[in-house]
């Protein structure tokens, strides 16, 4: 959470000056920006817009999560057992990175550089759309962190100098209690798999994308547990958050044609004044 706000300013304005030199319409940039209002009500109203199939899902997520919080206790001793700090750490250097804020940054400029001077149309779309999910998962995820405020599962209290791993899974103090106490949801988990939710959106014909990208968010999240920084609910939490936000902003994109098209501009009638979503 201490990058998040640097990740965010950094990308917004390398999109911005990387949009005023690569395309015709200088206008681009502030209508991008426009766009994050209709595009997270687009995620916001998914819900009422659900078949049989995305309740399936809802369902099965709920399922998980319930048992996840019932077992959570069980599952840390379980990887407390097989893992030894040492290789807990060394396996998260390898997979927390699809998840974190430094590397997620870098790789939306890189690709929507390639894709303006490519003139690749969809990828520089979809580096856009990648960026607005990253944005919505991080602060929808900080926001739930400091609402919370559940102890993490190598917690240490202080005025015992002990560890509470195993008392400490529901341990939930309350909104804005700590902010060291940050453990549901895992945001390592809800970017990645709001990131592979939007890649793999964008390239539905081409499966090994989605593939890839699901795997690499599965090994993220899978990590986030290993390494003993979550309890195995906040990534299942976590995941589906991002899931859900990423399938969102790639639906906006679907209706829209590409968020770089957006155009928000004021109108007149004989019933008054207002604003037009063009696109």
């Amino acid at each position: 959470m201490r990058k998040c706000f640097f990740a965010i300013l950094f990308i917004l304005f390398s999109v911005a000056v990387n949009s005023q030199e690569l395309t015709a319409n200088s206008q681009q940039p502030v209508s991008y920006l426009k766009s994050y209002w209709h595009s997270g009500l687009t995620v916001l109203s998914q819900p009422l817009h659900y078949d049989w199939k995305d309740w399936t899902i809802f369902g099965g997520v709920a399922t998980a999560t319930t048992f996840a919080l019932i077992y959570d206790d069980d599952i840390f001793n379980f990887v407390d057992k097989t893992f030894t700090n040492s290789q807990s750490n060394t396996i998260s250097q390898y997979t927390d990175i699809y998840g974190e804020e430094l590397f997620i940054v870098p790789s939306i400029a890189l690709t929507y550089t390639i894709g303006a001077i490519d003139k690749n149309p969809r990828l520089k779309d979809m580096s856009l759309a990648a960026l607005q999910s990253f944005i919505f998962a991080e602060v929808t995820s900080a926001g739930i962190k400091v609402l919370t405020c559940r102890m993490r599962p190598l917690e240490v209290n202080e005025s015992m100098s002990q560890c509470q791993c195993q008392s400490q899974s529901h341990r939930w103090l309350g909104p804005f209690a700590s902010f060291e106490s940050t453990s549901f949801v895992s945001g390592h988990a809800t970017r990645a798999f709001a990131l592979a939710s939007t890649v793999a959106g964008f390239y539905p014909d081409k499966k090994w994308i989605g593939i890839l990208s699901y795997s690499l968010a599965t090994a993220t999240s899978l990590g986030r547990v290993v390494s003993k920084e979550h309890w195995a609910s906040d990534v299942i939490v976590g995941a589906a958050l991002g899931y859900f936000i990423g399938r969102g902003v790639v639906k906006f994109n679907e209706k829209i044609g590409n968020v770089s098209s957006v155009r928000i501009e004021p109108i007149a009638t004989n019933y008054g004044v207002g604003v037009a979503m063009r696109f």
